[in-house]
């Protein structure tokens, strides 16, 4: 199972992110994978992370993925990668709320800030995570409106 699976809004540029890795975790760039899942040999040596880019028009489409050797290597958690990465490159994330429900995540801001917002659910059966809207304030996006969600669905 992936310990990580952080979706960026726009591309992170796959050299500045290997130099990144590199230089803070000490992540040999020959074991970061950067394409398209379905074109990597299946007999290539297993990458300590994966940057896969976008299916067409998809909204935070970029995903970087990775598990134990990538937690290792950072010493973060998916959610404090995903800030370290939104601050770094200036773009905004995705990560997985923890929660029962497919169409909540928590969006990391470019200043690091983070809550948790309202996917489409209709766009997520496509694959592509579209933003409605926030659950909860995040001070790096004052413009995104907050809809908390119902007393019922509180606490999942």
């Amino acid at each position: 199972m992936l310990r990580y699976q952080i979706h960026f809004e726009q591309e992170l540029p796959a050299e500045a992110l290997c130099r990144l890795l590199h230089g803070d975790f000490g992540i040999s760039p020959d074991t970061v994978y950067v394409g398209r899942i379905e074109a990597r040999a299946v007999d290539d040596p297993r990458p300590v992370a994966m940057l896969n880019p976008p299916g067409d028009n998809e909204e935070f489409g970029w995903i970087l993925t990775g598990d134990r050797e990538l937690a290792d290597a950072t010493g973060q958690g998916e959610r404090e990668l995903a800030v370290t990465l939104a601050r770094t490159f200036g773009v905004r994330a995705l990560v997985d709320d923890g929660g029962i429900y497919p169409d909540r995540w928590v969006l990391v801001s470019t200043d690091g800030s983070s809550g948790r917002v309202l996917t489409d659910e209709n766009a997520a059966t496509d694959g592509d995570l579209r933003v409605v809207h926030a659950l909860e304030p995040i001070s790096g996006e004052p413009q995104l409106a907050v809809v908390p969600p119902p007393d019922w669905a509180r606490g999942w």
